[in-house]
């Protein structure tokens, strides 16, 4: 007959786990889709898996090295061989640990640290709740190539750990801290870990960016294109460090033709012309005009990409021409163009350069401080 553990009333009255202002060394980071109540998950690992409190002291020993997780009727129950817990927290009061990675069914991949739970919307989000450098460890392979040169792959880390201290509190409301999505920055776990990755980790350990005295956003896309772009000009945030400056190590050119079979795209039917009324101070599109038969159109540079598409308009920066019945956009650079581009740190490492010189250039007037 299995054994059965209730969980004591006051022990539900445990508040979530929360960590202490400037304490930044566990993260809670949701992982994979929420599930819809009725479903079932498994957790399985080498070793076995234990209940633990949120502040990481031994609970129960589960003595099973797989559990069934049932999300029912607003209820998480967990069932083993010869163990139940019913009622298993919502709140991450308790938390599911074992000494090896945790594979999660529902997600296919395998985590360090531990898991738990919350309930959002009447959906199960599944947490992995892991301390900060090993949250680095699945992180950084996902945000740039770990055969990049390793001074580039330190400039990186730097950036993921002071962007995930500087979003802490993105989803507090919702009980935990970042997903893995590029909501937050794209998280994969133990399968995706490389050792020249993890190298750049453990060398730049506990180091972070700051601008007086606070931690700064340090924001990162793929390439400026030869300017990296004001914060101010693209969200309206005036952030003395994210400016516009000419980047010389960061080149990346791109095409792309808009055919009349797809200028329906933009919402305007019988297409003349489209031409660019407005730029801002990094040469980047803030307003284009579309021209056509039945009148005029005004589309901002961000909706237009938006629009035709942000994998064939690469960028903002570009330039218009007309080309019989299509419409010729070239341009440069990839993404947002704000802070560092990862191909120039690219470049800058294989010019010799360290990634504090990287992250100097790109964040100018912020100092990197130890955590």
């Amino acid at each position: 007959m299995k054994k059965l553990f209730v969980i004591a009333a006051f022990l539900l009255t445990l508040t979530m786990s929360v960590f202490a202002e400037g304490n930044y060394e566990r993260i809670d980071i949701k992982v994979g889709q929420s599930l819809n109540s009725g479903n079932k998950l498994e957790l399985e690992s080498k070793d076995n898996l234990e209940i633990y409190t949120s502040d990481f002291q031994p609970l129960q020993k589960t003595g099973n090295k797989k559990i069934k997780v049932e999300f029912k009727n607003n209820e998480i129950n967990l069932y083993g061989n010869n163990y139940a817990m019913k009622k298993f927290p919502k709140d991450g009061t308790f938390v599911i640990y074992s000494k090896s990675p945790i594979k999660v069914s529902s997600v296919k991949r395998s985590y360090r640290g531990a898991i738990s739970f919350r309930v959002n919307d009447n959906k199960l989000d599944i947490i992995n709740n892991i301390d900060m450098d090993n949250y680095l460890r699945g992180v950084l392979p996902k945000e740039m190539s770990p055969s990049f040169p390793k001074e580039s792959l330190k400039a990186q880390a730097l950036c993921s750990r002071s962007f995930a201290i500087n979003n802490y509190n993105k989803y507090s409301k919702k009980g935990y801290n970042l997903d893995d999505t590029t909501n937050s920055q794209v998280y994969r776990g133990v399968e995706v870990e490389d050792k020249r990755t993890d190298k750049a980790i453990e060398e730049t350990k506990g180091e972070i960016v700051t601008f007086n005295g606070k931690v700064a956003e340090t924001i990162f896309g793929a390439s400026s294109g030869g300017y990296t772009a004001s914060a101010k000009d693209v969200w309206g945030s005036d952030i003395p460090y994210l400016v516009s400056v000419e980047d010389n190590f960061s080149t990346y050119n791109w095409e792309y033709t808009l055919t009349p079979q797809n200028f329906s795209k933009l919402g305007v039917k019988d297409v003349n012309n489209i031409v660019i009324t407005s730029k801002d101070s990094s040469n980047r599109v803030k307003e284009v005009k579309v021209l056509s038969n039945s009148g005029e159109k005004v589309l901002t540079g961000n909706k237009f990409r938006s629009l035709v598409g942000n994998t064939s308009v690469k960028s903002t920066l570009f330039d218009i021409e007309k080309s019989g019945e299509n419409i010729l956009i070239k341009g440069r650079g990839y993404g947002h163009g704000v802070g560092m581009s990862q191909y120039g740190a690219v470049e800058m490492a294989k010019q010799g350069k360290v990634y504090k010189d990287i992250i100097g250039f790109y964040f100018p007037g912020t100092v990197i401080e130890k955590n």
